[in-house]
């Protein structure tokens, strides 16, 4: 409550919701999942935090020995590039 007796300058902050975006792997090969924007390097960190209404590509490369297979999860199917909107903490799934 702002008591207006005189002159009062008030400020309001805002910031933009975050939510998680997680890569898991499956099956028994083998590859790296990466994002664009950057943040998510699946090898050694699977997981990042994005603002709300992010549109994050994730793209699977698969080892020499090892074919990448799908997407599932966030919105992702098939074998091309998976592009979701990062509008709640999603998980998506790479099998390799």
């Amino acid at each position: 409550m702002v008591r207006m007796d005189s002159a009062v300058s008030v400020t309001a902050s805002f910031a933009l919701r975050r939510f998680t975006l997680t890569v898991v792997k499956s099956g028994n090969g083998h590859g790296t999942v990466s994002s664009s924007p950057t943040g998510v390097s699946c090898g050694t960190d699977c997981a990042e935090d994005y603002d709300a209404g992010t549109m994050v590509t994730l793209t699977a490369t698969e080892n020499a020995d090892s074919m990448f297979t799908g997407w599932s999860g966030g919105g992702c199917s098939g074998a091309g590039a998976c592009i979701t909107t990062v509008d709640a903490a999603k998980t998506v799934t790479a099998d390799f």
